[in-house]
């Protein structure tokens, strides 16, 4: 039986970012990504309200906030420190579960227009699934 391999921090932030490149994804297009999903989110006939409802006129704070969340992600930014179930859990007189589908719907639509690569399609829609299952199990337990 083999030893586990232990790497450093700096390592295994390396490695993301190698990752990253070969997947052409970079702060640039995180922030595209961002802004054109939440247009969408916004012009959305069913979550189009839930999110106006939450958010308001004010959608620059929940961008960066995004920005940062799937920066951290993909990037390993470590510049979120949200806590995104108590966040959504405030608002559960508006979310249904079938929000979710919803939503991750029109994140693979942006991710289909957007993402550099295949692989960044893959990648992020795969967490986005696994983020969106876990609320879902979270809040509508």
């Amino acid at each position: 039986m083999s030893e586990p391999v232990i790497r450093t921090a700096s390592a295994r932030q390396s490695e993301i970012a190698r990752q990253a490149e070969s997947m052409g994804v970079d702060e640039a297009f995180i922030s595209d990504l961002v802004d054109a999903f939440y247009a969408r989110v916004q012009a959305d006939k069913d979550l189009g309200p839930v999110f106006e409802a939450a958010i308001g006129d004010d959608w620059t704070g929940h961008l960066v906030t995004m920005k940062q969340f799937w920066s951290s992600i993909a990037l390993n930014a470590g510049t979120y420190g949200g806590r995104p179930i108590p966040a959504h859990h405030k608002h559960l007189d508006k979310i249904r579960p079938e929000h979710f589908s919803i939503w991750l719907s029109l994140f693979r639509q942006t991710l289909q227009d957007r993402a550099p690569s295949p692989e960044a399609t893959a990648f992020f829609y795969e967490r986005a699934e696994r983020i969106g299952l876990n609320f879902q199990n979270i809040l509508f337990k």
